[in-house]
């Protein structure tokens, strides 16, 4: 099913948009100045573009992942040290804490380190989406190849009324089509199996220009043939088995058989042919289309992205399963999890691309591919930095960070603490943790046998013990 948007996207994603726009228009000049103006082509480069302009924040979320497998081994001692620590004795968590921050700080990196660039990340994918959807509306070319049809649209159906009887027409809004018009549009839509998904684009009575190109913009080949040659929606009988005219598209049948619809189809084939020659792939498809079941050309679209998605998703579970020592089996374990959605998701996709459009799924081939490239290139440099030029790094940084803060360091504790190996630190507060256990317990047990004595001698003597043992607990304050 395809999706209809606005005609720009709004909202928080707005600025991503704008910005993948203008570098979508931009990549479009260019392969029309070169004789290819391919929109197909332009997916390709585009993507190739966003990608690398994205790739700082794809080194920084890479890096962290890497950190995070090599990190797991330390962070998983200090877990199984503390694991039958009662959570509410302050001290031991205090403890496991700073072991904890000791490790990320050997490292430099922190928790959530690489859960910004994520988040930029998927901002940036899901505005994305929307242009590779919505291109007219980013590219300026493109848009002006659908003015034709759109214009004479607008002019044809402004006024249009669907209940012919009525003998006055009035036009409701000036650059809007009228309300029986939009909803017959509608009705096509919903008879092709599209769908409007913006919520304003649905619930408006009538539609300017703007969504009627938006409307056009996501037809394929067989629509465009549907639209302009207006065809009839029929439906059969239950009861006779005959064919009769559906009447859940009452207003789109009516409307393509008046004569205001025979005009306006009327030479717009050179239009049409225009649109669908800049939307092509593979000779006759359209990046408009979805593939399909059928053994078409199209096919390889969904078997590449499933192919890709299952290299790319390899790749990751190698970097995290060189952090993990848990048993291959193990339910628990992240490799396991990992290993699960590798699976998975390669499927997934493949056959979403089945059911998208074209360029959706060229979208994803290209940015598996480019990902797959970048993920080799920047392993092979993680792969060659050793803790202690991390150290280095980070005493640098830390440095020069407090240097600015006018803050002055007293050591070098950051090098201590990241080259003291895990198990040297849980070994020093184990033996100090039973020590101070020991002597613990040594005055609580004389405190209790003074008590004891004590209440036993004023329980024999017949006095109260109250004020006896508020004096005992005051006693043992003390001592």
């Amino acid at each position: 099913m395809n999706f209809i948007f606005l005609t720009q996207v709004g909202g928080i994603l707005k600025p991503f948009a704008w910005i993948m726009g203008k570098i979508l228009n931009l990549v479009y000049l260019l392969v029309a100045w070169l004789g290819i103006p391919n929109i197909a082509i332009c997916i390709v480069l585009f993507t190739i573009a966003i990608k690398m302009l994205t790739l700082p924040l794809t080194i920084k979320q890479q890096r962290s992942a890497k950190f995070s497998a090599k990190m797991q081994p330390e962070l998983r001692a200090i877990q199984e040290k503390y694991k039958g620590v009662d959570r509410s004795n302050r001290e031991m968590m205090m403890r496991m804490q700073e072991e904890t921050s000791a490790v990320y700080t050997k490292y430099g990196t922190s928790p959530l380190g690489g859960c910004l660039p994520l988040i930029i990340m998927l901002f940036i994918v899901f505005a994305l989406y929307r242009v590779i959807y919505s291109i007219p509306a980013y590219v300026q070319p493109v848009k002006d190849l659908y003015t034709p049809i759109s214009s004479d649209c607008l002019e044809s159906f402004s006024t249009y009324d669907y209940d012919t009887e009525d003998d006055e027409v009035v036009k409701e809004k000036e650059g809007y089509l009228s309300k029986d018009a939009t909803a017959a549009l509608k009705q096509f839509l919903e008879a092709e199996k599209l769908s409007v998904r913006d919520r304003k684009a649905g619930k408006a009575a009538n539609w300017n220009e703007n969504r009627i190109i938006d409307m056009m913009a996501v037809l394929g080949t067989n629509a465009w043939e549907d639209f302009l040659n207006g065809k009839v929606f029929y439906t059969k009988d239950k009861v006779t088995g005959e064919q009769k005219e559906d009447p859940k598209f009452k207003k789109w049948n009516a409307l393509v058989k008046t004569d205001e619809f025979k005009e306006f189809v009327q030479n717009k084939s050179d239009a049409k042919d225009d649109i669908l020659r800049v939307n092509s792939l593979f000779g006759g498809y359209s990046i408009l289309d979805p593939p399909g079941w059928k053994l078409t050309p199209m096919l390889l679209i969904p078997i590449l992205a499933a192919v890709l998605q299952y290299i790319q998703s390899a790749l990751q579970m190698k970097v995290q399963k060189s952090g993990e020592e848990k048993k291959k089996d193990d339910p628990n374990s992240t490799a396991a999890g990992l290993e699960g959605m590798m699976k998975i998701m390669p499927i997934v996709s493949g056959v979403f691309c089945i059911f998208f459009p074209l360029g959706v799924g060229i979208y994803w081939v290209v940015n598996s591919a480019v990902s797959i490239l970048q993920q080799q290139v920047i392993n092979r440099k993680l792969d060659k930095i050793s803790v202690d030029d991390i150290v280095a790094a980070n005493e640098a940084r830390i440095a020069e960070r407090n240097k600015k803060l006018g803050i002055v360091s007293t050591g070098n504790q950051t090098s201590s603490i990241a080259k003291t190996s895990t198990k040297k630190i849980a070994t020093e507060y184990d033996n100090k943790s039973s020590k101070q256990g020991e002597n613990d317990k040594r005055p609580a047990q004389k405190v209790s046998d003074k008590k004891k004595d004590e209440l036993a001698k004023n329980s024999a003597e017949g006095k109260s013990n109250i004020s006896a043992i508020a004096n005992l607990y005051r006693n043992d304050d003390n001592e």
